[in-house]
């Protein structure tokens, strides 16, 4: 059993593909499927149960995963601690963040990570809320930015800034020229809503059941685009983070809405309780705290 061996392993199961797994390691699909098959031998024992659909692993599969994982998380840690010597940040950064966050509030914070930092990869993996505590859960992230709370009891959770949700509407709609609404009133419109298992879906029906309202919902979408695109024509009206629909409301493609009674979302950061920062990990969060104190999200 050597590294490689065990890395080909390693990365057919977290791409739940021979081909896409040879790609990634430069390899051929039968020079990598030669050393799954010299893996099993040396063990006496299948790890994978192959098909057309998927990949699964066996019970011997499970625990070689569960101890390679780890290897090749300490590996990168070394790889960390060694680089530090030199006084070059290097090494990957995976990180797991909402669709809001990612596509809203990351950029600018990414390009200036990028600049200062060059020689980190970044992986960024884009899930809903809940999906990037599982992420942190099982060691695929290093951290996570979603929104809080989380319920996990190995997961903690850091508020970092909070978000403040709005009422859009189309220009000529009638809440067209409102400047505030209740929670009563966006009640009485037709809505249009994410989809369930969102965080955010979640937060804002225990708002509204709170208050003995309920919202008349007349499509689950599944992101802010599409949302903000049926707005747009007059479909409904919906409740989306305030950051998200800047350009549009400047130029008046949409309207929006101050809400009474709406609490802003903490956003924050999702560890696993007990694990160990990276100095990438160390480096990234001093740069969102930098962006928070500036305003800059």
């Amino acid at each position: 059993m050597d590294l490689y061996q065990l890395r080909g392993f390693y990365e057919i199961v977290r791409e739940q593909s021979f081909t896409r797994a040879a790609q990634k390691l430069f390899l051929t699909q039968p020079a990598i499927s030669l050393q799954i098959k010299a893996l099993e031998g040396e063990l006496d024992e299948i790890l994978l149960e192959r098909n057309r659909r998927q990949l699964r692993l066996t019970p011997a599969g499970e625990i070689l995963f569960a101890h390679t994982k780890d290897i090749f998380a300490r590996l990168e840690m070394a790889r960390d601690e060694i680089a530090a010597l030199k006084l070059v940040l290097r090494g990957r950064l995976a990180i797991g963040t909402s669709d809001t966050n990612c596509t809203y509030i990351l950029p600018g914070l990414l390009a200036e990570f990028r600049i200062r930092y060059p020689e980190v990869e970044l992986d960024i993996r884009n899930r809903m809320s809940p999906e990037v505590g599982n992420l942190v859960l099982n060691d695929e992230v290093e951290f996570g930015l979603a929104t809080l709370p989380v319920k996990h009891r190995d997961l903690l959770g850091k508020v970092l800034f909070a978000r403040r949700d709005v009422l859009i509407c189309s220009p000529d709609h009638a809440l067209g020229k409102r400047r505030r609404i209740g929670l009563k009133q966006i009640a009485e419109h037709p809505f249009l809503a994410l989809e369930r298992g969102s965080t955010s879906r979640q937060l804002l029906d225990e708002v509204f059941q709170r208050e003995g309202l309920e919202l008349q919902v007349e499509m689950n979408l599944g992101g802010i685009e599409i949302i903000k695109r049926y707005v747009e024509i007059g479909l409904g009206v919906a409740l989306v983070p305030e950051v998200a629909v800047a350009e549009e409301v400047a130029a008046e493609k949409l309207h929006a809405v101050q809400v009474t009674g709406l609490a802003k979302r903490q956003i924050g950061l999702v560890e696993h309780r007990g694990r160990r920062r990276s100095r990438a990990t160390e480096a990234f969060l001093e740069l969102l705290q930098e962006f928070v104190d500036a305003g800059k999200i």
